[in-house]
């Protein structure tokens, strides 16, 4: 509403301005005409029509002239709105952006959230964040806008120096370059090995503190234009707030470690007990972020669904072996899971998620047959990022379906399985590279 709001006054205010140029510009020359028609012409066309044809000429060149210049005038305005309105909108994805990185409390939302933002703000095809391992390596963490790249490059890691990301790492320097084809620190094997096809880079070194967290990059711009100087200060702005943010979250997760170890300890547990399931409960995460953000959650409300998606299958660790192979019986991992951790202070908020997400929207779901809004939009979320997971990840216990079946079977089922709202945000957001493999 304010970005609307903001848009409507820049525009309002550039149309006044128009306004103002036009009559600056035509009111002296109605003046000069009604002077000319009214006094200078009868008193020369009584004594030359030589000299009236002469003094007409004049004038209206001096209309011509004016007309000319009010052309240009309004065009070069015209082009300076347009660059004020895209440094506008700049402004506010960047400053949604850091407002994004203080609230996020979590380190898989936050790298996440910045890579995200880095592309989005600086308008290019992708971006990447590198951050510094235990063995001082550069390790790749997130990668956003190519899905190729990501499977590539995700977990890769790169000693520092190499290549440009790992000489801005490495010297704490942010740099443009754009032709990478021709400076001496691109690497085109490893540009090959991760399947990129960068013709411009920037990067910019996450520093707070003194402490080097690694590197952020974006990659070439999607109008194919260069990167200039000011994009590069708008990159090194963000990896400043990157860099806060991350030194803040890892200090908060370190102070919270225990429990963040027991989320570690619950997903390999889950991964290795259910062959069939490994990976699924970080992906359900991930879809489900993406879908909460979508519909305009707060913060903490996406934190609620980010670990309710992480735990919503945990009652199957109660589980032996032969009964997760029968149906009926795993229709209680719902309750089981919500009991196993309704007791824990911190992960309270997150039972109805745990407890609901195989309800369905039309009530013909379990364990309690809720409908509509009785069932917490949390819950809602989650169960619809399951299903997109059960549809489209290999890794599942029944065959994958393309993107697009899963999209048509979604779209059948709003309304009925899935909550409309939620359904449509997916149909409406979601894209073919956007599915995760891992």
């Amino acid at each position: 509403m304010n970005n609307l709001k903001r848009n409507k006054s820049l525009n309002d205010f550039a149309a006044a301005f128009r306004f103002s140029m036009l009559a600056i510009y035509t009111i002296p020359m109605f003046v000069i005409a009604y002077v000319y028609i009214q006094y200078i012409y009868p008193m020369f066309s009584t004594e030359s029509g030589d000299k009236a044809i002469g003094v007409m000429a004049v004038l209206v060149l001096a209309v011509v002239l004016s007309l000319l210049g009010l052309a240009h005038l309004s065009k070069t305005f015209k082009k300076e709105g347009d660059t004020l309105m895209r440094l506008d909108e700049r402004m506010r994805i960047f400053m949604n952006a850091t407002k994004r990185f203080e609230e996020v409390g979590y380190s898989d939302l936050l790298i996440d959230s910045i890579a995200d933002s880095a592309r989005e703000v600086l308008d290019a095809e992708a971006s990447s964040l590198l951050l510094f391992n235990k063995e001082g390596l550069l390790r790749v963490e997130y990668v956003e806008g190519s899905k190729a790249a990501a499977c590539a490059m995700k977990g890769r890691t790169i000693q520092p120096g190499q290549g440009i990301a790992g000489w801005a790492a490495k010297e704490r320097r942010p740099v443009i370059v754009n032709d990478v084809k021709s400076d001496p620190r691109f690497d085109e094997k490893l540009e090959r090995e991760c399947r990129l096809n960068s013709k411009a880079v920037m990067c910019a070194p996450l520093v707070f503190g003194g402490r080097n967290f690694g590197v952020l990059e974006v990659i070439n711009k999607r109008d194919g234009a260069d990167f200039s100087e000011g994009d590069l200060k708008t990159l090194v702005s963000l990896a400043e707030r990157a860099a806060s943010a991350i030194h803040r979250v890892r200090t908060e997760e370190e102070m919270k470690s225990d429990l963040v170890h027991m989320f570690d300890i619950l997903m390999v547990a889950i991964d290795n007990y259910m062959p069939e399931k490994k990976g699924h409960s970080r992906r359900v995460s991930r879809y489900a972020v993406k879908l909460a953000k979508s519909l305009g959650l707060g913060e903490e409300d996406v934190k609620k669904v980010y670990f309710g998606a992480l735990l919503h299958d945990v009652g199957f660790l109660k589980f032996d072996i032969v009964e997760n192979q029968i149906k009926k019986r795993s229709r209680f991992h719902p309750q089981i899971g919500a009991d196993m951790i309704k007791d824990i202070t911190q992960w309270k908020d997150i039972v109805p998620i745990v407890l609901q997400h195989h309800e369905h929207y039309d009530g013909t779901g379990y364990p309690a047959g809720l409908r509509g809004s009785d069932i917490s939009l949390g819950a809602r979320i989650v169960g619809l990022a399951e299903a997109f997971d059960a549809m489209t990840s290999p890794e599942s216990y029944k065959p994958a379906v393309s993107f697009e079946q899963a999209i048509e079977e979604i779209k059948a089922s709003s309304g009925k399985q899935f909550d409309p709202e939620a359904a449509d945000i997916l149909l409406r957001t979601f894209r073919k590279e956007d599915v995760i493999d891992m």
